[in-house]
């Protein structure tokens, strides 16, 4: 008898190669997911910049706090699909409301703080009146939605998130 070629792949190497391949295609959905939710919280961030520019003009110029509410760059949809309402405070702090992301963030908050550089302090009416917004606070009072933002927006605000928002 003669000696018999073998081909092809023994059931051992095809369960090890199942087994990574199923790893790798985890790690990379969940890689995915969080590409795609941290981009759609960009846009909610990015949907606060028109906010943030007429509360900048405004602080310099005022000679009396407008109530909550009366920075007039409010809105009750900020005209994107993952960016709810516009609101504000009295102090010039910003509210956008996360909408349309998923359930864990939805209805949750991502605040602006008008300050002065490297400063942790926001900036109060009427005592801070007449000075310029030097620098933004940019954070959530909600650790999982503070995750979610870019790098230069985690700070915690939950100090501010009490504020009246008109």
């Amino acid at each position: 008898m003669g000696r018999r070629n073998q081909a092809g792949f023994s059931i051992v190497e095809v369960v090890i190669t199942a087994c990574v391949v199923a790893v790798l295609s985890s790690v990379a959905l969940t890689q995915y997911r969080e590409f795609t939710r941290r981009a759609k919280v960009s846009e909610v961030v990015l949907a606060g910049n028109q906010c943030k520019t007429m509360v900048s003009e405004a602080y310099p110029v005022r000679d009396t706090a407008p109530p909550a509410g009366g920075w007039g760059c409010e809105t009750a949809s900020a005209g994107t699909k993952y960016a709810g309402a516009v609101r504000t405070s009295s102090n010039g702090v910003i509210r956008v409301t996360i909408e349309n992301v998923e359930p864990l963030l939805n209805g949750r908050h991502v605040f602006f703080v008008p300050s002065k550089p490297g400063s942790d302090a926001g900036l109060v009416t009427p005592n801070d009146l007449g000075v310029s917004v030097r620098a933004w606070i940019c954070g959530s009072d909600w650790e999982p939605a503070r995750n979610s933002l870019p790098a230069n927006c985690r700070i915690d605000t939950t100090t501010f998130a009490s504020d009246d928002f008109e």
